[in-house]
């Protein structure tokens, strides 16, 4: 991040699982970032690549349609997650 965007960035205070923060530092360091930095890349891309689909309240889903939503959500997976999502119900 610039100065600028640091001076105007907000802090937020995150727990992490413990064995997390350690991992966090391992992939930042391969990426040559700091933590933050590292964070933040990975919370944007998320955020970026947030399918449309994902329900923003817990009744976005009308009744009767879970059936249909749930298809559309696996048909967005990767064929490896698709596999792994069936073997889970197997």
């Amino acid at each position: 991040m610039k100065q600028d965007a640091t001076s105007q960035a907000q802090k937020f205070v995150v727990r992490f699982p413990c064995d997390m923060r350690g991992r966090i530092a391992e992939v930042a360091a391969l990426n040559h970032r700091s933590m933050n930095a590292e964070i933040v890349a990975r919370l944007q891309h998320s955020l970026a690549n947030w399918s449309t689909l994902e329900p923003t309240t817990a009744d976005a889903i009308p009744v009767g349609r879970e059936e249909q939503v749930l298809l559309q959500r696996f048909r967005l997976l990767s064929p490896a997650r698709q596999r792994a999502l069936l073997g889970l119900l197997d």
